[in-house]
């Protein structure tokens, strides 16, 4: 097992800055992966109809991604990733995702400040409409300190 590099330790803190703003919505861990030989950080929501989330840099620039049933890669990944990482995690925890099953080539939405993601694996052109979606719940309410 390899200690977690800056960028491991960076993606963990992106989702402990934002999880900071719901309180105690989630169990977050960060475990090492002996198979794929990657750090993750698991998270996984209390209100179980939010999309659980997680995390995995591959030690070189690829973030491997899992938001509910549906993976996806962000490529290239690097310091200048951060705020893009910080907008997916805000989409999750905030329950403005979409995904379009089945488990395993699940596809999904996920509504970030800059705009709509399509993430996941490819299918044939079928509007968004006719296809049975699942829209996850948000982690909580965001905690008000004041």
């Amino acid at each position: 097992m390899r200690p977690p590099s800056p960028m491991d330790r960076a993606v963990l803190d992106v989702v402990q800055q934002e999880l900071a703003a719901y309180g105690d919505v989630a169990d977050t861990q960060h475990v090492w992966g002996e198979s794929p030989e990657m750090w993750f950080v698991e998270v996984q929501p209390v209100n179980r109809r939010a999309a659980p989330l997680s995390l995995a840099f591959d030690g070189c620039d690829l973030l491997n991604v899992n938001v509910g049933a549906t993976w996806f890669e962000v490529f290239p990944f690097g310091d200048d990733s951060l705020d893009h990482l910080r907008a997916i995690v805000r989409a999750v925890l905030a329950g403005r995702v979409e995904e379009a099953p089945p488990r395993g080539s699940a596809f999904a939405r996920l509504y970030t400040e800059a705009g709509t993601m399509r993430v996941g694996h490819v299918h044939w052109a079928l509007p968004w409409a006719w296809r049975f979606v699942r829209r996850y719940e948000p982690y909580g309410d965001p905690v008000t300190l004041g």
